[in-house]
């Protein structure tokens, strides 16, 4: 994948990476570890994607870091804005410009399956439910062959 705008001058450490799985409680897929270590989040050059269900797609504005220097898109920081916001089990690994996410299932239906969550439906009145969440890619691997 290149990335045109990268948001670290390094990839994760191993330390960073094994903080992330601690703080989740899940081991993370190999591919999208893999990813952090080398890439480290940043904006993808190409960036649109589909749903599988037939739902609106939408674009990758920036891949998640483990970056700390990158506030705005660090993965624990946006673990604690979206923690009682988005199911349980899943990981915010990426946003569009409108304030959706790109999730990661890190054991909630379908192990390592990535999901496009939208903001505009979410549930405001009680715990966060499943009718605003998309499948869009069976792996983090997949996911990114989909970008166009």
């Amino acid at each position: 994948m290149e990335i045109t705008e990268r948001l670290s001058e390094t990839g994760a450490s191993e330390a960073a990476l094994n903080a992330l799985e601690d703080h989740v409680g899940a081991r993370l897929p190999s591919d999208y570890r893999v990813f952090l270590q080398t890439v480290n989040g940043g904006r993808p050059k190409l960036r649109a994607f589909d749903a599988l269900d037939g739902e609106e797609g939408s674009s990758v504005q920036f891949f998640f870091t483990l970056d700390e220097n990158a506030p705005n898109y660090y993965i624990l920081k946006k673990l604690d804005v979206f923690f009682d916001r988005i199911p349980s089990g899943l990981l915010p690994i990426a946003c569009d410009s409108f304030g959706n996410l790109v999730l990661l299932d890190l054991g909630a239906e379908s192990y390592g399956a990535v999901y496009f969550w939208d903001h505009e439906n979410e549930n405001m009145d009680g715990d966060p439910h499943w009718d605003n969440v998309s499948r869009v890619a069976g792996s983090f691997s997949q996911f990114v062959q989909l970008l166009k």
